[in-house]
C-alpha cells in the first residue's frame, strides 16, 4: 500500500477521514474500487469507509455530498472537494502505474460528468 494523500493537503483540518480513506486503498485494488465509487456507491475497507446519500437505509439521516468515516469521525464534503482529493490519489497512482493513466482518466471524467464538475475542472 502506498501513502498517496498528506495531511498538508488536506483543505480542512477535519478531512483527516478522507486522507485516511484514500490511502488505505491498496494497489491492486485501486482502479476497482475508483470505478466503483465512480458508480456512486460508497466502499469501507476495515476502519474506513466512503457512503454516497444512495448507500443509506430509509431510516439514516440524510445527507448531500459525501461522508467519510474513520472510527467515530465523520465528515461530510460536497463533491467538488471529494473531485480534489480523488484526483489527488489518481495522480499520485498514475505515477507508480503508469499504464493505468488512460483507464484512470476514463473514470475520472465520468464523475465530472456524473456531478456535473465541469465548470470547475
Amino acid at each position: 500500500m502506498s501513502v498517496r494523500l498528506l495531511e498538508s493537503q488536506m483543505l480542512r483540518g477535519d478531512h483527516f477521514p478522507v486522507i485516511a480513506f484514500f490511502n488505505a486503498i491498496s494497489d491492486d485494488d485501486f482502479v476497482k474500487v475508483i470505478q466503483h465509487l465512480s458508480t456512486g456507491a460508497g466502499y469501507g475497507i476495515n476502519a474506513v469507509d466512503c457512503t454516497f446519500p444512495n448507500d443509506l437505509d430509509p431510516d439514516d439521516e440524510p445527507f448531500e455530498g459525501v461522508m467519510f468515516a474513520l472510527h467515530d469521525e465523520e465528515v461530510i464534503i460536497d463533491y467538488h472537494t471529494f473531485y480534489y482529493y480523488l484526483e489527488q490519489t489518481c495522480n499520485m497512482y498514475i505515477k507508480n502505474f503508469p499504464d493505468q493513466e488512460e483507464n484512470i482518466n476514463r473514470i475520472l471524467k465520468k464523475i465530472v460528468e456524473k456531478y456535473n464538475l465541469e465548470n470547475k475542472y
